[in-house]
């Protein structure tokens, strides 16, 4: 049997991006539980390699990659509430292709507007995902897969 492997970088956590990630979980668990606090392990110094698979409706299947994440200044950040980070951390979206029969095709880079969190729907070279505009009003958009693209 033929093994292939791919080598990956592990994809580090800044430490800001460490702090930024344990305060939303302590905010978000303290609207449940007021006194909650932190004892589980620290979070890791690195990302796992990927975040999830997903299978397209022609059988490919896509990997969404663990990516560097960049901050962002949260326009909308207000000081008055204490679940609103001056900052949000966000990772550029970069997805392995694979083949049914595990043929590697290569990485698809979305645009920035394109979101993972209302599941995208893959087919061939194409994929429909929701996108929202700058006023942020959602929009479900196909996009045509061009090799080589930039």
């Amino acid at each position: 049997m033929l093994r292939v492997e791919r080598a990956a970088d592990p994809v580090p956590v800044h430490d800001e991006e460490c702090a930024y990630e344990r305060a939303v979980v302590v905010e978000y668990m303290r609207r449940m539980i007021p006194d909650w606090t932190w004892n589980g392990p620290p979070i890791p110094e690195h990302k796992p390699f990927f975040h999830e698979l997903l299978a397209g409706r022609d059988g490919r299947i896509w990997v969404r990659l663990a990516t560097e994440a960049h901050p962002v200044e949260n326009e909308d950040h207000d000081p008055e509430d204490p679940s609103s980070m001056p900052v949000d951390w966000r990772e550029p979206l970069r997805y392995d292709v694979f083949e049914p029969d595990g043929t590697y095709l290569g990485v698809v880079a979305p645009p920035e507007d394109f979101t993972h969190w209302v599941e995208p729907v893959f087919d061939g070279d194409h994929v429909w995902a929701v996108t929202r505009d700058e006023l942020g009003i959602q929009r479900v958009v196909r996009y045509r897969i061009e090799a080589g693209g930039g």
